[in-house]
């Protein structure tokens, strides 16, 4: 309140009816019971009020999209399901992976019957040479051969490696512990690259904050690091929060995102609302007076005071 109120008590409640009444009508109605207390100067702190809702921190939250195009072959969970660290989440067929691991397969192979048959003719002309039917140029050019066939098996293998890493990626595994959040595709879905076509969501529950929407008039009135308290219907128990960062307004913009950080270990999961109350502005030696001791009439606020034995009615101006 910032108008100083000098009188000695206020009356919490009082009579609605102020008309005169006979003798037998006032011994036939029983007095109202009302309850005095006095005014203190003391401090009062201000909150600003939000709605918000409960969202999975950015590294909590992993979207699967496929590495190429391709077909979905499965999908190993639905919204709802828990989930481990390295579960299998989706698996692909790429036509285009089908159709290299084949050419490659069959040129491995190739190399292969070439370097046994490199042996085979190394072999055969070392022993023409131990019996002198075969020159040193011959053997020479059955090792180059065998040298030759080698290092084409092991090109071909590289190849082949460095596909089986790419095929690796034909499956999806979940990165950390979870929850699926959201399944956006059904197995035998045809699906691209694109960041926003996602497979699955999985979030892990215990890594949550909560995204509150705070009027751009009152986002000013409390900095970061200011403390809170969240409550939803499902647990009238406060959830202590603290201010992590406020976004700075746009132009036009009615409302600001601020960011908010559980203190404790919560139960709430993404999605959930809530609303935030976020101490605010404090104001020192200040008029305090209880809550239900205010009453409305039209546009005015008044308090009643209690003179003597009776209650006069005094228009005053709330502050915080």
């Amino acid at each position: 309140m910032r108008r100083r109120l000098t009188c000695a008590s206020l009356l919490f409640a009082v009579c609605a009816g102020c008309g005169r009444s006979t003798p037998r009508e006032s011994e036939a109605e029983p007095p109202i019971p009302v309850a005095v207390e006095a005014v203190q100067l003391g401090a009062i702190r201000a909150v600003v009020s939000a709605t918000a809702v409960v969202v999975a921190l950015p590294d909590a939250d992993f979207a699967a999209v496929a590495p190429d195009e391709g077909r979905i072959v499965e999908i190993t969970k639905a919204a709802g399901d828990k989930v481990k660290a390295g579960d299998v989440l989706v698996r692909f067929e790429f036509p285009s992976l089908r159709a290299e691991g084949t050419v490659r397969a069959a040129a491995v192979r190739r190399a292969e019957l070439r370097l046994q048959r490199a042996k085979e003719a190394q072999a055969r002309v070392q022993k023409l040479l131990a019996i002198g039917a075969a020159s040193r140029r011959e053997v020479d050019e059955a090792d180059q051969e065998v040298n030759d066939a080698e290092a084409e098996v092991q090109q071909y293998a590289a190849a082949q490696a460095a596909a089986d890493a790419i095929g690796q990626r034909t499956t999806i595994r979940a990165p950390f512990d979870g929850v699926v959040a959201e399944r956006l595709h059904n197995p035998g879905d045809l699906v691209g690259t694109s960041t926003s076509d996602v497979i699955i969501r999985v979030i892990d529950p215990r890594q949550v904050e909560v995204l509150a929407s705070v009027r751009v008039a009152d986002a000013g009135r409390f900095a970061d690091g200011s403390s809170a308290r969240g409550v939803t219907t499902s647990r009238p128990t406060p959830e202590a929060l603290r201010v992590i960062s406020r976004t700075q307004p746009e132009g036009g913009a009615t409302a600001v995102p601020v960011r908010l950080a559980f203190l404790e270990a919560t139960a709430l999961t993404p999605g959930m609302e809530l609303g935030v109350e976020i101490d605010a502005e404090q104001r020192s030696n200040v008029p305090l007076v209880p809550a239900i001791a205010v009453v409305k009439d039209g546009g005015n606020t008044f308090v009643f005071v209690a003179s003597g034995t009776q209650a006069r009615k005094r228009q005053v101006v709330l502050g915080v």
